[in-house]
């Protein structure tokens, strides 16, 4: 009762620090925060932004001055939303005053960078249509007194005759105010700069605002400046990106719409024709990985949804750094410089109305996580510093891309990871593209090399023993020394093959590393899978009190952890030759036994996928290694269940024949009903590190085709034509069988 009696409404009462707290929080940097000040005069409708720094420029004198000649604010805007923190006026009015624009703000944090950047603001402004200007000074030193309460804090609003913003202004240029429809813009003065401004700083500023407008789209009627003092002259200019950005080896541009469906077009300027690239972009599986499928690829749509993200325009462009010859060519600079513009510019944006979502693109940030698919294969893979790109979204057609609170990021939701994906499925295809022209190069270059004498060809003595003979024939001790010097040349030779049969031994342990990783990676998750059920069933055994129908299934499940085992021991005796130990005689055992073995492994993933799965029924008794072998088909059919999860689940069907050939060799082919694998690419699928899967390594097939050459005398080759239309391989064993 008493407690009802006490009980009254309550409300917070903030004290006035949490300004300078947000503020900290909110605005990361002066660079972001000067950005955010420029994007408030764009929505302001402002064809033109001043950005004019005073000349003592250390912490806590000097002055820098945002000035636009935007459509201005009334009294009653400044009192009202401007003096609202995190205001839904932008909300609730997307466009701005006269409509011509998509404003970019609408957190209404915008205010903080003011407090972020000086202790105090001088905000005048004019707005469209009025005869009299706006004033309001903030001390933003107010807002340090612990012992004041927020609404304690008065802050000096007036209107008075205009005396800034005037058509005559020695601060900015004639008419900067004024047009046909009279006079009006905004000046935010901050003065006693809490951070001092140095070269770096300038730097910084210069390459953030080049980046805020996109480079490829540019915006009309708006222009950004700055205006610096000595010594920083070199940065009072207009803003513009770099001229390297114009010149790439390789572009990729186009769109993809709300229901997946991309028109994309990808070049090599050095090889001609653009490649135009349509049809549908569609998820694969759990991890989220997106891939292409043609439009003349039989799916059931019913089993694809369309990105969360929404519609995407992209471009990218892309440069090999060791070949910067043309940049340097056109701008007459020298290759560090350009190496410096690129570093400073490299990455992917993402604009959203043509403005730059923050920190998307800034120097260190990868968010597509480039570089770390790069040390996973380095032959192939594009690294963020080769790259400066775009992905341009909407606020209005890309809904669930959503700001994080304090506008520097996307909030990661499912939108953002599809876009992510998405990027990267984009860019996998261009790494194709540049791995096939590559690939030409080197083989015109081969060509050319053919004509040459190798590298360890025998020199030629014969025509200096024929001369001596002739000319010198009673000479003896002239020819003995041909002669010995002939084969003293033979004998480092020899030695010198040794040397770089060591060194190759070497670079090919580093891809041995990377086959391990490869390899382990999967028969390890699914021993602890396995382990992990066999805990289950454990608990529920102690559950139950039923161990005759529990036991069975932990037999079963830790049977199968021992076969995974038993895969992933295969994988490190992969290493035992070059460990100099022999490898000791395989066994004898049913191929077809193997085969099932190698499904039972993957069985899960068969279900989940909705694949049919076909084997022979025969018997046919080899001598094999089944680490070995199943190493080889597990590959095979996780390259299958990869690209089945493409076609119609009414026919994903993986089938495997075994016969032995009238020679005893062993041919096992395994066929799939999958999208198949595209002609430009048959050559090149088993090349090392070459893969068109968005996070593959390229190591599979490279890896299965040594087994069954090195150990088996045999081949690996994509077969011609599959009565189930999609990709056949065909193993062929020949010793050991």
């Amino acid at each position: 009762m008493d407690d009802k009696l006490n009980s009254k409404p309550s409300a917070f009462r903030p004290r006035a620090r949490i300004m300078k707290t947000l503020g900290e929080e909110l605005i990361s940097s002066d660079t972001v925060a000067v950005i955010e000040l420029v994007k408030n005069a764009y929505d302001a409708g402002a064809r033109n932004v001043l950005i004019k720094f005073s000349e003592n420029l250390q912490a806590g004198f000097g002055s820098v001055e945002v000035i636009d000649n935007g459509l201005g604010m009334g009294i009653d805007v400044i009192r009202g939303a401007w003096m609202e923190p995190a205001t839904p006026s932008k909300k609730k009015n997307k466009n701005s005053l006269d409509g011509s624009r998509r404003v970019l703000g609408e957190k209404g944090v915008g205010r903080f960078a003011a407090s972020r950047l000086a202790v105090s603001l001088e905000l005048i402004s004019r707005k469209h249509g009025e005869e009299l200007e706006s004033y309001t000074f903030f001390d933003w030193t107010q807002f340090d007194d612990e012992e004041k309460f927020l609404d304690e804090i008065v802050i000096e609003t007036v209107q008075r005759q205009p005396e800034e913003i005037i058509t005559a202004n020695e601060s900015v240029p004639k008419s900067f105010f004024e047009d046909e429809n009279g006079t009006h813009g905004t000046v935010l003065r901050m003065n006693g700069l809490r951070s001092p401004w140095d070269e770096m700083s300038f730097l910084a500023l210069q390459r953030g605002l080049s980046r805020l407008v996109s480079p490829f789209s540019e915006i009309d009627g708006f222009d950004i400046k700055i205006l610096a003092p000595d010594p920083y002259q070199k940065f009072s200019k207009s803003i513009e990106p770099p001229q390297a950005v114009k010149y790439p080896h390789y572009t990729v541009s186009g769109t993809v719409s709300e229901s997946g469906v991309i028109d994309l077009t990808y070049t090599v300027l050095a090889a001609g024709d653009p490649v135009r690239v349509s049809g549908k972009i569609v998820p694969v599986d759990d991890d989220g990985r997106w891939e292409f499928l043609a439009t003349n690829v039989d799916a059931d749509d019913k089993n694809f949804r369309s990105p969360a993200c929404g519609a995407l325009d992209i471009e990218m462009r892309i440069w090999d750094r060791d070949d910067l010859g043309n940049i340097v060519q056109m701008i007459k600079s020298s290759i560090s410089n350009v190496r410096k513009d690129l570093d400073a510019f490299a990455g992917v944006n993402i604009y959203r109305d043509g403005f730059r979502v923050l920190p998307y693109g800034e120097p260190n940030n990868d968010w597509l996580r480039l570089d770390l698919r790069r040390i996973q294969n380095p032959t192939l893979r594009i690294s963020n510093n080769q790259i400066f790109g775009y992905v341009q979204i909407a606020a209005d057609r890309n809904p669930e891309l959503k700001d994080q609170s304090n506008r520097e990021g996307l909030r990661e939701n499912q939108a953002y990871f599809d876009l992510r994906e998405i990027m990267i499925a984009i860019l996998s295809r261009m790494e194709v593209y540049r791995r096939q022209y590559k690939r030409r190069e080197d083989k015109a270059g081969k060509k050319e090399e053919n004509v040459r004498p190798g590298l360890f060809d025998s020199l030629d003595f014969g025509g200096i023993r024929n001369h001596l003979s002739e000319k010198h024939p009673s000479d003896k001790v002239a020819l003995d020394m041909v002669e010995r010097v002939e084969k003293d040349y033979l004998r480092k030779i020899e030695e010198i093959k040794l040397v770089v049969a060591r060194y190759h031994g070497l670079a090919t342990l580093g891809q041995l590393i990377d086959g391990l990783l490869h390899q382990g990676r999967h028969p390890l998750a699914k021993i602890v899978g396995y382990a992990k059920l066999g805990l289950n069933s454990v608990a529920r055994l102690k559950d139950n009190g039923d161990e005759s129908s529990s036991t069975s299934k932990l037999i079963e499940r830790f049977t199968k952890i021992l076969k995974q085992g038993g895969v992933l021991d295969g994988v490190f005796r992969r290493i035992e030759p070059f460990g100099g130990r022999r490898r000791g005689k395989p066994a004898q055992l049913y191929l077809e036994q193997l085969i099932r073995d190698a499904h039972d492994i993957l069985a899960d993933e068969f279900e989940r996928s909705k694949v049919k799965f076909t084997s022979p029924k025969t018997e046919t008794l080899v001598s094999i290694d089944p680490a070995e072998f199943q190493e080889v088909l597990v590959n095979l059919l996780q390259n299958s269940l990869y690209w089945l999860k493409l076609s119609d689940e009414s026919n994903r069907v993986v089938a495997i024949t075994v016969k032995r050939n009238a020679d005893q060799a062993v041919e096992v082919i395994v066929a799939d009903s999958g999208p198949g694998v595209p002609f430009e690419n048959r050559e090149m699928i088993f090349e090392p590190y070459f893969t068109t899967k968005n996070e593959g390594i390229g190591l599979g097939l490279s890896i299965v085709g040594d087994i069954v050459s090195d150990y088996y005398g045999g081949s690996l080759e994509l077969m011609d034509s599959n009565p189930l239309g999609g990709a056949a391989f065909r193993i062929t064993f020949k010793r050991r069988v």
